[in-house]
């Protein structure tokens, strides 16, 4: 009789093993997602859509599932490494992508944002609101002084370029250090714009430029621990199948066009820079990628 139990339970375990990750259905499947922040934070509110919209598209192939949110107040340095040491169910976070993230780290192949995000327009003074009016080049523009997050990306692709960046670790900060001059500029992702003028607006002497823009390609990935198999294989296939049938691009549209009109792009100067950071990468993400109609200037 235990002999027969035995033989059951492992052609049982076999039969699982062989099975693909999605054909096991998890009732108590649990996905942790960026929570805000800071209180008028909502930069993560298009992730946890996208990432939710995905489990749902996949839902009849590995079950039901429930979102929650890691504590308020995180940085996005410190959630890479918490996503690197898996320290919360199946932890999974947006990254810019580049070619030194950490070995544990997986990334989707899939830019949710459709690279909207390497469109830079700059949080700033009204003081240098107008100086920037002024700007005709590149060398211009590498007279201002920047400041970008700790641990972002930007940072280190503006240096490359010449910029002098100055580095903060806490996002909301940046946006009365941009108002007061302690730094000429605020780069924010033009579909970004928006939401944060419109919970900053109140900053004494903040403004936004609305001149120039300055374009590298950024695509951001979904990523997480190496050790969620089930995650990665299931938020990639239900990412391809929402894009397919057009539901993430409705998302997408819902979240960001009203501020990329209110950015007004084709009405700016636009000057183009390379990515050094992406070198290796599979270019296929780029067939994803939003294009302003406009011819970019350098």
């Amino acid at each position: 009789m235990n002999n027969k139990r035995t033989t059951r339970a492992f052609l049982l375990a076999t039969l699982l093993f062989l099975l693909p990750l999605g054909s096991v259905a998890n009732a108590d499947y649990v996905v942790t997602v960026m929570g805000p922040e800071a209180p008028a934070d909502k930069r993560y509110e298009y992730d946890r859509a996208v990432i939710e919209l995905a489990l749902t598209k996949t839902r009849a192939k590995f079950g039901d599932f429930t979102v929650r949110d890691t504590l308020s107040g995180q940085n996005t340095r410190r959630a890479l490494i918490e996503a690197s040491n898996n320290k919360y169910s199946n932890f999974i976070i947006k990254t810019s992508m580049s070619n030194d993230l950490p070995e544990s780290l997986a990334v989707i192949p899939f830019p949710v944002d459709l690279g909207i995000v390497g469109y830079r327009v700059a949080f700033v003074s009204e003081k240098n609101k107008e100086a920037l009016s002024s700007v005709k080049s590149l060398e211009d523009l590498r007279k201002f002084e920047v400041i970008q997050g700790l641990g972002w990306l930007d940072t280190r692709i503006l240096r490359h370029h010449g910029f002098n960046v100055r580095t903060n670790a806490e996002y909301q900060p940046m946006f009365s250090m941009a108002a007061l001059g302690r730094a000429d500029l605020f780069f924010r992702g033009v579909n970004e714009l928006l939401d944060e003028w419109e919970a900053n607006r109140h900053i004494s002497g903040l403004s936004f430029d609305e001149t120039i823009s300055v374009y590298y390609p950024l695509p951001r990935f979904l990523a997480t621990s190496r050790d969620n198999r089930e995650l990665i294989e299931r938020v990639h296939e239900g990412l391809l199948i929402a894009y397919e049938d057009g539901s993430l691009q409705e998302l997408w549209e819902d979240k960001y066009r009203a501020s990329i009109d209110f950015a007004n792009l084709s009405g700016r100067k636009i000057f183009r820079l390379e990515n050094p950071f992406l070198e290796g990468l599979d270019p296929s993400w780029q067939k994803y990628v939003y294009q302003v109609g406009s011819e970019l200037t350098q």
